[in-house]
């Protein structure tokens, strides 16, 4: 069965104005009015140089944004406020929806907006748009009007009203946004971005490192798509300078994205290129800071991975997921390398030093994901032991056939590990732990190491002085050590049996340790080498 009812009003409220206020700033608004200019300039022929003046008065509250990139034609003005109403074509390498991010950015801005345009050498058209208008739900009509002329092929667009507070202590950072934004662009020379006085200068982000065998790498390709024109794919790896040199900070780590020569994310630090997947690179940290990927699409607009304000990446893109895994793969070989490398010798030693070089380029004819790209092959280092697996390892043979030796070499073992305890007398108490270690140790060597002439009950009535004088007898050992034992057997009597506290300097204590060592070796045959 299938009867009609009624008939539903399609037609968007305009409240959808109202809903996208929440979801911009100033950054990105000012970003869409720029995207704008760039695309219609473009559509224009790009007849010549592009200029954006953007006018922020901090001390009226007000926007102006006016550029050179050709107007806009009298049957296109209507694009500035109909949702869902644009000029561009799925075809088009732009970065944006021509007339899309105008009408979104304009609104979330401002509460009275006046735009003024000549298309070239015709005449200087204006439309207004303020919350009246706004409110009124059922009339999306708005009224042209030819107003004095303004220069021609130029756009004006002038917001009062702000429903944000424009602040001059992050004028800076604007300027800094826009110049890493559009740097591709102003790198060219054809494009021109000022604010207030202040020209952008584009800020780039292939700062590299260039140490042997990991040079940047750069994998360059198309990928193709039945019916439709080639994205083109450029993946560039490596390792950045040193945060000094660079002047940027140790968090502009990760995967920097350009669509159509715009950057879309940079720094991004996110489980689809690695982070967070087991095998992979793990969480993001410090020592993967100098690690850095940037990818560069370029295409038909509704190609680009990106969303629809220009601000993130679409992860879900059937675009994105074609790269993806050679993004995960080339970010993962750097990462590794930045974290062995300060493991090493320290990044100023084996990766900084390399100050020159050049990008190795692999040219691909297709980079899809059924390709492989090559990357730097990953220099695992050699795991070193710790010291207790060392020392275990050392003497392992001995732990079965001379099992009393055990507690004597595990010994040696916990003082190298008081050490490292945040402890105000770690030393007193390892030159505790060292000479109680070789007193046990001489009546373990009189018990176990010298036949049968010594019994338990013997061994038990010998003091100190007995007991080294009983080892000297049956085991070569120098003078020498046997002074230094004598002198910090005095010290722990001085520990243990006055009140004042005694103090062992670091020196004093691996003396010590060494001869402690050396002692139980000659007794034992005890293996404390490091190597």
């Amino acid at each position: 069965m299938k009867e009609k009812v009624q008939e539903i009003s399609a037609i968007p409220s305009k409240r959808i104005y109202l809903s996208i206020i929440a979801d911009y700033h100033l950054h990105l608004s000012i970003c869409e009015l720029i995207d704008n200019a760039i695309d219609n300039w473009i559509f224009n022929g790009r007849k010549k140089n592009l200029k954006v003046n953007i006018d922020l008065n901090y001390e009226q509250q007000t926007i102006a944004v006016i550029d050179n990139s050709g107007g806009i034609k009298e049957e296109d003005i209507g694009l500035i406020v109909g949702p869902g109403k644009s000029r561009s074509s799925k075809e088009d390498e732009i970065i944006g929806v021509f007339g899309v991010g105008s009408k979104r950015a304009v609104v979330a801005m401002a509460k009275d907006i006046k735009i003024v345009s000549r298309y070239l050498d015709k005449k200087t058209l204006m439309i207004e748009i303020d919350d009246a208008w706004i409110g009124e739900e059922d009339n999306w009509d708005i009224d042209t009007f030819e107003v004095d002329p303004i220069e021609e092929g130029s756009t004006k667009i002038g917001l009062s009203i702000l429903r944000e507070k424009i602040e001059e202590s992050k004028h800076e950072e604007l300027i800094q946004r826009l110049g890493e934004t559009y740097a591709m662009f102003l790198e060219n020379g054809n494009i021109d971005i000022q604010v207030n006085e202040d020209l952008v200068s584009p800020t780039i982000f292939n700062n590299w490192s260039y140490p042997p065998d990991f040079e940047p790498r750069e994998s360059a390709g198309k990928i193709k798509i039945k019916g439709r024109k080639e994205i083109e794919v450029s993946i560039t790896g490596g390792l950045t300078k040193s945060h000094k040199i660079s002047d940027s900070d140790g968090e502009e780590y990760g995967m920097y994205f350009y669509c159509n020569d715009r950057l879309i994310i940079k720094a991004y630090k996110g489980d689809e290129i690695g982070f967070n997947k087991p095998f992979k690179i793990g969480k993001p940290h410090p020592t993967y800071s100098i690690a850095r990927v940037i990818v560069k699409l370029k295409g038909e607009v509704d190609l680009m991975p990106w969303n629809s304000s220009k601000s993130q990446v679409d992860f879900k893109h059937k675009t994105f997921l074609e790269i993806q895994e050679h993004i995960e793969r080339m970010f993962l070989a750097y990462a590794v390398t930045a974290k062995s490398a300060s493991a090493a010798g320290g990044w100023d030693e084996e990766v900084f030093k390399y100050s020159t070089g050049s990008v190795r380029r692999e040219s691909l004819n297709d980079i899809s994901k059924s390709v492989r790209i090559h990357v730097p092959v990953i220099k695992r280092r050699s795991r070193t032991l710790k010291y207790i697996d060392l020392i275990k390892r050392n003497n392992k043979e001995l732990n079965v056939s001379k099992p009393w030796v055990v507690g004597l070499y595990e010994a040696v073992i916990a003082v190298n590990e008081i050490s490292k305890l945040n402890l105000e007398q770690n030393n007193r108490i390892s030159l505790l732990v060292l000479d109680s270690t070789l007193e046990i140790a001489f009546k373990e060597f009189l018990l176990n190491e010298t036949g049968s002439r010594y019994s338990e009950s013997r061994i038990a009535n010998l003091n100190r002085v007995d007991l080294q004088g009983e080892v000297k007898n049956n085991c070569r050992i120098k003078k020498e050590a046997w002074k230094i034992i004598d002198y910090y057997y005095l010290k722990r009597c001085d520990l243990v049996h006055k009140r004042s506290t005694t103090q062992i300097s670091n020196d004093e204590l691996n003396n010590y340790r060494e001869y402690v060592e050396y002692t139980l070796t000659k007794m034992f045959n005890l293996n404390f080498s490091k190597e």
